[in-house]
Parts: C-alpha cells; structure tokens; sequence
C-alpha cells in the first residue's frame, strides 16, 4: 500500500469531529447515493484482500471506512453525529459505530450482493487474493454490539451533577456449559441445512436472469453447528446464554453537555463468537432551559423585566440559583432598553473543570408606565435631559404654523397587514416613505446654510451638542 493509500485526514474538522465524512472523502452535505457510492469506492480500495503488502494498516482503514458508512447512512445516526458530533458506541476498544450488530466485512459482502471477496474474484475484480478474509477471525478480535440507554435530566441536574441508578437485563455466557449449548463438545454437530456454512442461497428467477440471495442460515441461526437433541444444557437449554439482571450507578458530572455519553466497559450483552463483550453506553438527554434560565455552551442566558424607575435609579434582582443559593444582583447605573448586563461566574460548570464556571448573561425589558398625569410630566422635563436634535428636526420646528399640518395619534397594535396601493396594487410602508421624504426636504432646505457651503449632494450632519 502507497503512502498516499495510507494517508488520512488526522485534523479534526469542527463540524467532522470523527473524521467520519473525510474517512469517505465525501462533503458533509453528501447525499444518500454519494454517500453509498463512496463507501463502495473506498472499501474497494482499502480491503485487506486487495493489499496484501499491509495487511495490518488495510484493516484499520476498512474498519474506519465501514464505522463511518454505518453512522452516514442511518438517518437518525447521522443526524445525532452533526448535530452532537456523537459516534454512537464510540469506545477506546472495538469497532466504534458498529453497534447494530453488523460485522464490516458482512456489511460489505451483503452490499454487493452477498459475494464476497471469492465472488467477486471470480467476477474479475482485480487485486482480490484466494485467501478470502476470515470472518469468524474478525469477530474473534471485535467487541460485541454496545447496548444503548438515554436518561433525561434537567437543566438543574446537569448544573449541580447527578448520580442516576440505573436497572437493566443483559445476556451473559451460560457458565454451566462455557457457552457451548450442549453437555460437551461432541454433541456439536454441524449444520444440515446450510452444511456448517451458517448461510444459505436462495436463486430466483427473474426474466432471463437468475437472482442469487445469501443469507443467515434459519436452522443454526448463521453459527453453521447445532446441538444434538437431547443433549442440550441443562441450565441454558442449549441457548449458550443466559440473562442476568445489572445494576450501575451512572454519574454524570457538572457541566455535562446534552447528547454526550458515559460508557461502562464490557457491560452489554455477550454474543457467542465475539471476542469480547461490548460496552453500555449512556446518552445524556434534557431540556435546555430550566427555572427561567438558558444554556448557550457555559453560559447562562436570563431574562427580565425591570421598571422603568428601577432602569433609571438603581436595579436589584433577586434570584434562587440552580444550587439553591439565593443570589442577588445590584446595578447603580442606567439601564437601556434591549441591555444585556454579564455576571462573571454565574455560568454552567466548565466540564473539564468544574470549580470555573462560565456567565450569567441577563437580558433587560424595560416596562414603561401606560400612563403620566401632566403635573408630573412637568418635573420629568427638568429631570430628563432632552434629546439631541438633528439638523432636519431643527429645520422643521422653525417652519412657519401656516405651514404645519396638525395631527394627533393613539396607540397601534402592530399587525402583518400591509396597506396597498390599490391603483397598481404596490405595497408600501407608509410612515417611511413620509419620513424620508420629509428628512431630505428639510436638508434640502438648510444644507446651504448650516453645512457651510456644502454641495447639496453632500450627506446630512448632526450637530455635536445642544
């Protein structure tokens, strides 16, 4: 195998973190046929079989090929991958992804029609070797299928973290017959039905031509052996497993994010002919708000609404936080309507390092009173510093009253219905065509003057102060 054969992309892509699609050398918006095209392309390449001078380095690469091709092409794997970056039945040992059940090498000789590498040797695929893989090896060094469970938490419980017990089933190796189903090795015997081959073909007729289908063996279940009546175990029945109740308490750590996993190591269910015994992984589920609060990565996203008194004079907020402690947060100065106001660490734990948390981020509402008697009013004139005035605004109040059309307004509920023109059945927004119209006449009539000289189609100025 060529070093560029050998070569994969080893950085890790924000939106690929398990170099799945690079491992298929296919973009992330791949479609299902691109996506089943290059696992066909690339597991051609990289078989074992065919690369017979690094055989070692062919299987590590076949078996990424065939993980990613698991995950890409079942939707609801896919979709957990992008939009978590979870490689579901991802582990330090083992085929990560290949959870469902499917050794690789099944995978790839069922996608071509059940031929394997011989079949395809005879169909004059070049590079295929006589000695065919050895599935039965493979599944000898692989890990059995992971067993998946999801708990659901809260925001609150991810804050503070949580220890969660947690009860299940899983199969074990029956320990009276070590697995075998029989009362000892001589009463295995091979399979009628397929001849000890654990899979049958079934030829059928279509048009001139003859489809062959291979699959599992009904009588000996794909093992190839069977048990002799009358000799099967006695505390199995001659099944070679048997189903043990588990119990693990599972914590999950503050700062947990939504969609990752723990794994416990050999905890899900023993499958004869597997080496080992896949993990139990558990994925971590939960609302992303809680209590008034949002969650955006560290952060903690809160909003409130405040008087307007309270946005002028001085802001006190009080809180009970996701620990229980009671919080209280004091701002003197003036708060803005839309103001977003940052409490250092307030936030969610850091994963990595839970003594730091990340922000607290409040978003202010200001409620302003419906109504002000006009004495009132009066003194909130000589409080409140008025607005700064624009060149246009001061143009307009020195026009004569002669010239001033008076109107007066009420409140408007805001709808989507816009007003039409009914003549050519154009839609305009009404109060920004008079606004601007009457913005540009105004600078047309005082840009000479105040603008000193400006052209008059120079850009409109504001005065600095008044």
């Amino acid at each position: 195998m060529s070093h560029n054969q050998q070569k994969q992309q080893t950085a890790k892509d924000p939106k690929d973190p398990s170099n799945l699609y690079s491992a298929l050398g296919i973009p992330i918006n791949a479609s299902e046929d691109d996506i089943k095209r290059a696992y066909k392309k690339q597991a051609l390449k990289y078989h074992p079989d065919r690369n017979q001078d690094d055989k070692e380095t062919a299987n590590k690469m076949f078996l990424e090929i065939s993980k990613a091709y698991k995950i890409l092409s079942d939707a609801n794997a896919r979709n957990k991958y992008d939009r978590f970056g979870v490689v579901e039945g991802d582990n330090d040992g083992g085929m990560g992804g290949m959870h469902a059940g499917m050794n690789p090498f099944d995978m790839f000789s069922n996608l071509f029609g059940g031929m394997g590498m011989q079949g395809m040797q005879g169909m004059g695929m070049p590079g295929m070797g006589q000695h065919g893989m050895d599935q039965a090896q493979q599944r000898r060094n692989a890990k059995s299928p992971d067993k998946q469970h999801t708990i659901s938490l809260t925001l609150k419980d991810l804050y503070n973290g949580k220890t969660v017990p947690i009860d299940f089933q899983r199969i074990v190796k029956c320990d009276k017959c070590d697995g075998l189903g029989a009362v000892n090795k001589d009463n295995i015997k091979s399979c009628g039905v397929c001849g000890g081959k654990g899979r049958t073909v079934r030829m059928q007729q279509m048009g001139p031509m003859i489809h062959q289908t291979v699959q599992p063996c009904y009588q000996c279940a794909g093992s190839g052996k069977i048990v002799e009546k009358g000799y099967e175990c006695a505390q199995c029945g001659g099944k070679k497993s048997l189903v043990q109740n588990r119990h693990v308490d599972c914590y999950i750590r503050p700062g947990a994010a939504i969609g990752s996993h723990i794994t416990f190591k050999n905890e899900s269910d023993w499958v004869a002919d597997f080496g080992d015994m896949g993990d139990l992984v558990i994925y971590i589920d939960a609302k992303n708000d809680d209590a008034g609060m949002r969650r955006e990565g560290d952060n903690l996203v809160m909003k409130r609404s405040i008087a307007l008194l309270d946005a002028l004079t001085q802001t006190v907020i009080y809180f009970r936080h996701f620990d229980d402690r009671v919080v209280k947060i004091v701002y003197d100065g003036i708060i803005h309507p839309g103001a977003s106001m940052i409490i250092e660490g307030e936030g969610m734990p850091k994963f990595n390092d839970p003594m730091f948390k990340g922000s607290l981020i409040v978003n202010f509402d200001i409620v302003f009173p419906t109504h002000i008697e006009k004495e009132r009013a009066k003194y909130l004139t000589k409080i409140l510093p008025a607005a700064k005035k624009q060149i246009w605004d001061i143009a307009l109040e020195t026009t004569p009253e002669s010239d001033i059309t008076v109107k007066t307004m009420k409140p408007h509920t805001v709808t989507n219905e816009k007003t039409a023109n009914q003549a050519n059945n154009q839609f305009y927004d009404d109060a920004d065509n008079i606004d601007n119209d009457l913005r540009e006449d105004a600078w047309r009539r005082v840009a000479g003057g105040v603008a000193g000289g400006v052209a008059g189609g120079g850009n409109p100025i504001e005065c600095a102060t008044q």
